[in-house]
């Protein structure tokens, strides 16, 4: 894990990443390992409270993935400061900057893959009020 990520209360969030140092726009600032869950546990994984902490590995095989270090904790943002990268050959997931990213910001990611996708369904499944960040 990165000294310079950090973990802090956000409210209505709950846990958020957060940088100590300026992270440039496209620097890959965590590459962290993904663990795969088989399909015949997809659904105990998505009808429990972990499902929040997992991204599709392989939508199609119904594989889940539960990514390490920070990966699994990056709030929401329809307009996020960072993005990802799943490398399936290699089982990883880095994570990069949009934009420069100031020290003591929230790190964010669209949990749909896509700047300017809306992911509300993700919210909307899990009874959040749903703004985005």
């Amino acid at each position: 894990m990165n000294a310079f990520l950090y973990i802090k209360q956000v409210k209505g969030k709950g846990r958020g990443v957060f940088c100590k140092q300026h992270i440039r726009k496209d620097h890959v600032f965590e590459t962290a390992a993904v663990i795969i869950l088989p399909a015949r546990d997809y659904e105990a994984v998505t009808s429990s409270h972990l499902a929040d902490y997992f991204f599709n590995f392989d939508k199609d095989a119904g594989t889940l993935a539960l990514v390490l270090g920070f990966g699994s904790l990056y709030n929401h943002a329809v307009y996020s400061n960072a993005a990802y990268s799943l490398n399936k050959e290699t089982r990883t997931m880095s994570y990069y900057a949009l934009e420069d990213i100031p020290p003591g910001t929230e790190i964010c990611i669209n949990y749909a893959g896509e700047q300017g996708r809306e992911f509300k369904e993700w919210f909307e499944a899990r009874d959040i009020d749903y703004k985005d960040s």
